[in-house]
């Protein structure tokens, strides 16, 4: 089992068992989003997963607030 670091918080890990090689892509999560997974089977798989977990964690990146919010008594 390998695993590679594909951006900030998107992981592949490739897996091989005598039914043949797979792998999944996951989008770690934070304390405002949970984790999503992504079975890649091909190529085809990889790409579309990628791009998808990709998408979200741009979107994600956006709503999350960058400094926290000052509160005002």
């Amino acid at each position: 089992m390998k695993g590679i670091i594909l951006s900030e918080r998107i992981r592949y890990v490739h897996c091989e068992d005598p039914e043949g090689t797979h792998g999944i892509l996951v989008l770690l999560g934070n304390d405002e989003f949970p984790t999503k997974t992504f079975e890649v089977n091909d190529q085809a798989d990889f790409r579309r997963g990628f791009r998808n977990l990709k998408i979200t964690e741009d979107a994600q990146s956006s709503l999350s607030p960058s400094q926290p919010a000052l509160v005002r008594a």
